[in-house]
C-alpha cells in the first residue's frame, strides 16, 4: 500500500456512494481502485414471472462510457467483475 494517498483517493476509501456511476468515477484518480463489482443493465429486455421488467435495460448508451472510466480508475493486474446477460457479451 502506498504510504502517501491523495485527498481524491481518500475521500472514497471504505465508503459507498450513491450517484450516477459515470460522474462519481469520473472524480476518481486513474489506477486508484484495486476491485470493481457491478451488475449493470443486462440489455436483454428481462421481464420476470409477473411481468416486472428493469429500468433501462435495453438501453446501452451509458454501459461504453461506464467501462471506459471503470477501466481507467482499475489497477493494474486487478479484478473487475460484471453481470449481464451472456448473448450480449460483445457489448462489453
Amino acid at each position: 500500500m502506498q504510504a502517501i494517498q491523495n485527498k481524491s483517493t481518500r475521500q472514497f476509501l471504505n465508503t459507498i456512494v450513491q450517484g450516477d456511476c459515470i460522474e462519481i468515477m469520473r472524480q476518481m484518480p486513474a489506477n486508484s481502485i484495486d476491485f470493481i463489482l457491478t451488475d449493470p443493465p443486462y440489455l436483454v429486455n428481462y421481464r420476470d414471472r409477473d411481468g416486472r421488467t428493469i429500468q433501462n435495460d435495453t438501453n446501452v448508451d451509458c454501459l461504453k462510457p461506464a467501462m471506459k472510466e471503470a477501466y481507467r480508475v482499475l489497477k493494474q493486474n486487478r479484478v473487475a467483475v460484471m453481470f449481464y446477460g451472456w448473448s450480449k457479451v460483445d457489448a462489453f
